[in-house]
């Protein structure tokens, strides 16, 4: 059987870290009120580190976020239907992107 994990939303902590191969560090920026309140807790410690950063509500704190990350845009499309996006910012994730959209061209 395998180890699984429940992720949550960590909208009360500001950040949750979950421990694996890799950490992933779950932020939800929704209750920030400015980018500032993001450096108060080390944010680029984090986005730096060893490990993967994840922030929900990125866009409340975009002046935080390192010169290139990959976005992901959830959008409602109906009522069980959703939209995904996928996108990136600076060169460092070219080749995951075109990675990503060939192992999406072989689930079509």
């Amino acid at each position: 059987m395998e180890d699984r994990k429940v992720v949550t939303s960590p909208s009360y902590v500001i950040v949750k870290q979950y421990n694996g191969r890799l950490p992933i560090y779950h932020f939800d920026a929704y209750r920030l009120k400015s980018a500032d309140e993001m450096y108060e807790i080390d944010c680029v410690g984090f986005f730096w580190g060893n490990g993967i950063s994840i922030i929900e509500w990125a866009d409340k704190v975009i002046e935080c976020l390192p010169d290139e990350f990959i976005k992901i845009t959830i959008k409602i499309d109906g009522k069980t239907s959703r939209g995904i996006n996928v996108s990136y910012n600076g060169e460092r994730y070219r080749g995951l992107m075109e990675e990503i959209k060939e192992a999406v061209k072989c689930l079509e």
